[in-house]
């Protein structure tokens, strides 16, 4: 909780990882990325002693992951959901959205909230594990299309929400014109 003077200085900010590259990481890479740092997020859930300059003889520090943030795009693939090309392209709701006729443009209209249901962390991880363990690409697509969710390493984390936790950046969705 340290003050906004003080928060985004070098020593007090972590850099979690950079992915490189030219273009844009495709779905099936971003895994490679995330699997490190659930590793070492599962370990510091659990605690890890370290010595500090209050406790030189070391004290145990616990750690975990809050929230994903990101634009659209990049928190769709970090948390294993589809593009918003999907039928179901909400990551916070089940509801089916139907096509424009004679298009593969979603329609995205008839918003009735009261009969949308809700997702489920455990409904959610349920169709990832699916889709995970699918032996066919068609297989995994069709899952992509039916639930519009596919594995991500952070469902490892058995105390992270994706669902819940993860937030669209608003200065890439409302600044830079990627909600439209």
């Amino acid at each position: 909780n340290l003050s906004r003077s003080v928060r985004f200085k070098k020593e007090n900010v972590i850099l979690v990882g950079l992915m490189p590259g030219l273009k844009e990481a495709k779905k099936s890479e971003i895994n490679l990325y995330l699997r490190p740092l659930v590793d070492e997020l599962e370990k510091l859930y659990k605690g890890v002693r370290v010595q500090t300059y209050q406790c030189p003889n070391s004290t145990t520090i616990h750690a975990a992951l809050f929230m994903v943030a990101c634009d659209i795009p990049a928190a769709q693939k970090v948390c294993g959901f589809m593009s918003n090309t999907s039928t179901n392209a909400c990551h916070k709701c089940n509801h089916q959205f139907s096509r424009l006729a004679g298009t593969s443009l979603v329609d995205y209209s008839g918003f009735d909230f009261s009969k949308w249901l809700l997702r489920t962390k455990n409904d959610n991880c349920k169709d990832a594990e699916v889709w995970r363990n699918a032996t066919t690409e068609a297989e995994r697509h069709h899952f992509e299309v039916e639930n519009d969710v596919c594995w991500s390493e952070l469902h490892c984390l058995q105390y992270f929400d994706v669902v819940r936790c993860m937030l669209i950046d608003p200065m890439h969705n409302l600044f830079l014109g990627t909600a439209k």
